[in-house]
């Protein structure tokens, strides 16, 4: 069912989410000639997008699942403080999707996310070299690469199979030596003894003003942002009634879920079931570093990155299942310093700061993208897990062609809902 760019009442189209993904696509709509209301409990940005890594990774185009991180978990497990950890009294919980993510990883399952995932990230940069270019924000989006480092030199050869795979779906990556690695990034200590440099990633260097300044150029071309707390969905015989905790309801003609971590519920009440769990992630942020470096750096055998920002340096990274409602175990982002302490020797953590969010995150490493099957008046955009960012501007145009009754460049059925009912 395309728009109705001439409805004025009920509204032609609410967005609930005001993450990058809500926000990228309310600018795309609006940048058609759509009329888009934006809602979320919390000003725009406030969420998963406000403290992420800041990379746009086109480089991961491999699935979490897969058996090299099946085989690798009951290691990882052992270490409370280690790249993955579970929150034990959330492992009933999170069994089932445990159960899924380990049948993705099938070889085959792998082979089909890879693919879907390349054909995302393939089209990232441009997507977002259009939007930043119309909105006149291209000083967010730096476009350096990014590094994988290596401490062992055994490394190499461990990660070699990964990287003729990710060859093989057209990323490109240069293997470099240890001096090769510190004549780009020269703070790096002796430790590092080689590396992947991957020319075609980018970095922001403030995905939360990246957010908020979209935000702003919507509203200020007249687009409406209503703060308030959804709680409830409702389809009439034309139209979705959204329901806020104050009370009010909003009608609208469509209806976007871009709810993050927090769409399940939604999904749910209109019928659907989807396996949505969410990975705490941590960082720590280092406004008086005591040194520099000018692109993301990936640590392969500590798993977190590096990121230089506006604000100081950004150390992120970490999977923790634990649900939505936990307590944040800060340790996990402090453990983060003595990590980046080993490949910068100068680093300081003078005035450190701490912050946990939620990725949205689906066992198959695929979001969820598309009109929702047994109701047209509804489409799906969450679950990116960690690719949010750097899927957020593809999405948008993806999802805002197949709302306008348009082909979209990329066959969106691959990431429908139906997959999973």
């Amino acid at each position: 069912m395309p728009l109705d760019s001439n409805s004025t009442d009920p509204r032609e189209l609410v967005i609930i989410g005001a993450g990058i993904i809500g926000v990228a696509l309310a600018e795309q709509l609006q940048h058609r000639g759509h009329q888009v209301t934006l809602v979320d409990r919390d000003s725009p940005g406030r969420g998963c997008s406000y403290g992420n890594a800041g990379h746009f990774a086109t480089d991961v185009v491999l699935p979490l699942a897969n058996m090299k991180t099946i085989l690798s978990v009951p290691k990882l497990l052992l270490d409370p403080l280690g790249p993955l950890s579970i929150r034990w009294g959330y492992f009933p919980k999170v069994l089932p999707w445990l159960l899924r993510f380990a049948a993705a990883a099938a070889p085959a399952n792998v082979e089909k996310s890879c693919q879907h995932l390349r054909a995302l990230n393939g089209r990232s940069i441009e997507s977002y070299d259009r939007l930043l270019g119309r909105t006149g924000l291209t000083d967010l989006m730096t476009k350096r690469g990014a590094l994988t480092v290596y401490e062992r030199p055994d490394s190499v050869d461990r990660n070699q199979a990964t990287v003729d795979l990710l060859r093989e779906y057209g990323v490109e990556i240069e293997s470099l030596s240890g001096d090769e690695v510190r004549a780009l990034e020269p703070a790096l200590g002796k430790g590092v003894v080689g590396g992947l440099f991957f020319p075609r990633t980018a970095h922001t260097a403030n995905p939360y003003r990246l957010v908020t300044a979209l935000a702003d150029r919507f509203q200020n071309s007249g687009g409406e942002i209503l703060q308030g707390e959804v709680v409830g969905l409702q389809q009439t015989a034309d139209a979705m009634d959204v329901r806020l905790s104050s009370g009010r309801s909003i009608r609208s003609r469509r209806l976007v879920i871009a709810t993050g971590a927090w769409s399940k519920v939604f999904a749910e009440q209109l019928g659907y079931k989807v396996p949505l769990d969410t990975e705490r992630g941590y960082h720590l942020m280092l406004p008086q570093p005591g040194t520099n470096i000018s692109r993301p750096l990936v640590s392969f055998e500590r798993s977190f990155v590096m990121t230089p920002m506006e604000e100081g340096l950004r150390l992120a990274g970490t999977v923790e299942l634990g649900g939505l409602d936990a307590e944040p175990n800060f340790a996990r982002a402090d453990i983060l310093f003595d990590h980046a302490q080993s490949l910068l020797p100068d680093i300081s953590n003078t005035g450190a700061h701490r912050w946990m969010g939620l990725r949205p995150s689906l066992p198959d490493s695929l979001p969820v993208l598309g009109i929702a099957p047994h109701h047209p008046r509804v489409a799906f955009a969450f679950g990116h897990q960690h690719l949010g960012l750097t899927q957020a501007a593809i999405t948008a145009e993806l999802l805002a062609d197949e709302l306008e009754g348009k082909a979209p460049e990329i066959d969106l059925s691959p990431f429908s809902i139906k997959r999973f009912q």
